[in-house]
């Protein structure tokens, strides 16, 4: 089965406008008009989302408590502007209060994304979601396998995050509590290196669900050559005897006020015998620091190995 999505004539525009002191409203809003045909099977349509950017809109803040140290907040709500509604719990994409040091890092508390989301995230050059995004063929997304709920975000988590001054070195840590919701119950970590040209990651994540571990694991990098910019990913999930295996290759070029982007990913369900591949190019022209044109093309293709499915 082959799936094909087009999105074509596509407005994107980011906004941060800053209020008195610290504090800022800050969102971006994505419209394209989008084809998508599934077999025999095709429509067109408004969507949100097509390339990198999902529509939202925030507010953040942070305040200086002298020698180094800062408390913050982060609250984060998507939007679908084709409609006007809001798209799950208000500030279901983050809703976080911070402390921070300049020389021992931050500790945040609240809903927010979880170490290994952040690997899937960086090392692709469609974004996650989207048309070409990576997410597209990894199953369950963005929850999990099974009865997992933590794939991309987590709730009641405290996360520690590496100070900025460690040369290169990155990373954070999260726990969150599962307050009797199976499947939500988090523990895992990332570890990073960034310097000149070369970032590369690693991140593992558990979840407890009923008596089982759902477990995820993946490691990510790019290289700027300055031509071209390339980027692998490796994810791996399990639940019990259920798991997915998706690795991604990819490139960005720049082009003048542009930059053509293209990606390949497969993965393999052992669960249930079943392999997919998507193929995503696109291309984005910058019309300013804030506004972008962009048109993306993605193919998905499905082959079920067990002729029972």
């Amino acid at each position: 089965m082959k799936k094909q999505v087009l999105a074509l004539c596509a407005f994107a525009a980011a906004c941060a406008v800053n209020a008195q002191s610290s504090v800022t409203i800050f969102g971006s809003l994505d419209l394209n008009v989008t084809y998508s045909k599934v077999a025999s099977q095709h429509a067109t349509g408004m969507d949100q989302g097509g390339y990198l950017l999902p529509s939202r809109i925030g507010f953040r803040g942070t305040e200086d408590l002298g020698g180094g140290w800062s408390t913050g907040f982060w609250l984060e709500s998507a939007v679908l502007p084709d409609t006007g509604a809001s798209q799950g719990a208000f500030w279901g994409r983050r809703s976080t209060v911070s402390l921070t040091s300049k020389t021992l890092g931050e500790v945040r508390l609240g809903r927010d994304y979880t170490p290994t989301f952040w690997n899937v995230s960086h090392f692709t050059p469609l974004g996650t979601v989207g048309v070409g995004g990576s997410s597209n063929i990894i199953e369950g997304w963005p929850l999990g396998l099974g009865g997992a709920r933590t794939q991309s975000r987590a709730s009641n988590s405290v996360g520690y995050f590496l100070p900025r001054t460690l040369g290169g070195v990155y990373g954070q840590a999260m726990i969150a509590a599962g307050e009797k919701v199976d499947g939500a119950r988090y523990q895992g970590g990332r570890i990073g290196y960034a310097v000149g040209p070369v970032n590369i990651a690693v991140a593992y994540g558990q979840t407890k669900v009923g008596a089982e571990d759902y477990k995820t694991a993946t490691v990510g990098g790019t290289y700027d050559f300055g031509v071209v910019k390339a980027y692998v990913n490796y994810l791996q999930h399990r639940l019990g005897s259920d798991k997915q295996s998706n690795i991604l290759i990819g490139a960005a070029v720049p082009v003048g006020a542009g930059s053509i982007k293209a990606s390949f990913a497969r993965s393999n369900r052992s669960g249930s015998d079943a392999d997919a591949q998507q193929l995503a190019i696109g291309y984005t022209y910058a019309l300013s620091k804030r506004t972008t044109l962009y048109t993306v093309r993605g193919q998905q293709t499905h082959v079920d190995i067990d002729p029972t499915l």
